[in-house]
């Protein structure tokens, strides 16, 4: 039981994170009044939000984005795919035991 669970959790983890990633990605970050030159950054200091979230190391803007937003993002498809994980297996146990054996 332990197995399915540490399974599932993967299986769901790894959709959760390529679902999360591409609203983020796709759908999210192209709102952020963010500037379309990459070195826009390099002569203008940027506000804290942008370099916690959207700066790389060397202060462009660009889809690996840093290290901080990619850890968010697989934090929360983590938390979401155990939890989905636990929820299936405890469902899956609780029918088992609500079907009579004759």
């Amino acid at each position: 039981m332990i197995g399915s669970k540490i399974l599932l959790s993967i299986i769901f983890s790894i959709i959760y994170l390529i679902v999360v990633g591409y609203i983020d990605f796709e759908l999210v970050t192209p709102l952020f009044p963010l500037p379309n030159d990459i070195c826009y950054y390099h002569l203008h200091t940027p506000p804290t939000w942008v370099r916690l979230f959207y700066l790389d190391n060397m202060g462009h803007i660009e889809p690996p984005f840093s290290g901080l937003h990619v850890l968010i993002l697989f934090i929360i498809s983590c938390v979401l795919g155990v939890t989905t994980a636990i929820r299936t297996v405890n469902y899956r146990i609780k029918k088992r035991k609500e079907v009579p054996i004759d």
